[in-house]
């Protein structure tokens, strides 16, 4: 097995395969961010609609 990650990191292949997952999780990242951002900025919008529309026969 130490063979195996001796060989794996001598090579000039799993460099650009690291490059790519590295790349990847960053944007899944900033995706993942945005997302977060979204959410919460609509949770308080919906919010505030929802604490102006008065039901008839409520309090």
């Amino acid at each position: 097995m130490i063979d195996r990650i001796t060989i794996f990191a001598q090579e000039e292949s799993g460099a650009i395969s690291i490059d790519w997952m590295v790349l990847t999780a960053g944007v899944m990242m900033l995706g993942l961010t945005a997302v977060a951002a979204v959410k919460t900025a609509s949770v308080e919008s919906v919010s505030g609609v929802l604490s102006s529309i008065s039901v008839p026969g409520s309090p």
